[in-house]
């Protein structure tokens, strides 16, 4: 085992279980807050809240196989061709969820800041929850393929692999890198830049409706932040995985494995980054997290014992007691 082996291993063993803290609690704090009045009836929040959800089975589940089987060599997945099918399959998709999801909230700010009334009625609730499943379903088909192509390599150490000797994994590859490492920060990029025009051109609302448009500006620049963070966090990730599918002698390198880990370290921190993002650029945010802990805090102080309370509730028992 080569140094930069051993230095990957114990970085993982003390990298992921940060990650997987820090997106537990992000994103159980960021459900707990985006479910808040002010903010839950905003159809980019239900964008955020899908992105929250699928960021918490991620940092649950995904990060911890992972430092099982990279940190301490635990890999459930090359006892079982049934397990290296499911956990391939799940963390796949759920890692192009994540992406497709900020996607979505993109392409909502873009609709919520046009002029167009028309394209403006897309920017609501009820077509968030329709989009929201379109494109979990039109993923889940999209990769089902992979309970088939994956498989256990004896020559590998019955290693979980796809399987790259035929035309259909190739294309399906080149596929895959233009749908994660392409299309998701062009997109992101474009409608970041069309949203910042119609917000440039936009007019002064009537106060009616004020409250509820600062919360679409916050929401707004919510996103900015997270798309800002996403690609930085995720770039690396994807020009790894686009080297280890080109024929080159890179990729077969002790280097170039050990620059993936890294790249891959970063991607599951990106997992928890939203709550940082979200408090980095967003005021209501800030203010809702407050209220929440100040809730939560509260109600524990009145939970606590009070002496007066349990004499009171001592004697009421005492007289129910009696006969």
């Amino acid at each position: 085992m080569s140094n930069l082996t051993q230095i990957a291993i114990l970085l993982q063993r003390v990298i992921l279980p940060i990650n997987a803290i820090i997106g537990i609690m992000g994103n159980s704090l960021n459900i707990a807050v985006l479910t808040r009045r002010s903010l839950f009836y905003h159809a980019c929040s239900r964008y955020f809240l899908a992105l929250a959800g699928n960021n918490l089975f991620y940092s649950a589940i995904m990060i911890t196989q992972r430092l099982l089987s990279n940190g301490y060599q635990i890999n459930i997945t090359t006892n079982s061709i049934i397990a290296c099918k499911i956990v391939t399959y799940v963390s796949t998709l759920s890692s192009f969820l994540a992406t497709y999801f900020i996607i979505l909230a993109s392409i909502d700010r873009c609709c919520a800041s046009s002029h167009n009334a028309q394209i403006r009625k897309f920017s609501n609730v009820r077509v968030a929850h329709w989009m929201i499943l379109l494109v979990v379903g039109v993923l889940a088909l999209f990769f089902i393929h992979i309970l088939i192509i994956c498989k256990l390599d004896p020559g590998k150490g019955f290693a979980c692999v796809t399987q790259a000797d035929t035309t259909y994994f190739q294309v399906y590859i080149i596929i895959q890198v233009l749908l994660f490492a392409v299309v998701p920060p062009s997109l992101m990029m474009i409608c970041g830049v069309i949203t910042i025009k119609n917000m440039k051109r936009s007019r002064v609302v009537p106060i009616s409706i004020s409250r509820f448009n600062r919360t679409e500006n916050q929401l707004g620049q919510m996103l900015f932040f997270q798309v800002g963070a996403h690609i930085l966090l995720t770039l690396p990730t994807s020009v790894s995985y686009l080297i280890s599918t080109l024929p080159n002698p890179t990729r077969s390198t002790s280097t170039y494995a050990f620059a993936a880990v890294i790249c891959q370290m970063l991607f599951t921190f990106s997992i928890g980054m939203p709550f940082f993002s979200y408090i980095l650029s967003s005021r209501v945010y800030r203010k809702q997290l407050k209220r929440l802990i100040y809730k939560i805090f509260r109600k524990r102080v009145d939970n606590q014992d009070d002496p007066s309370a349990n004499q009171n509730t001592i004697h009421q028992g005492t007289a129910v007691a009696k006969p």
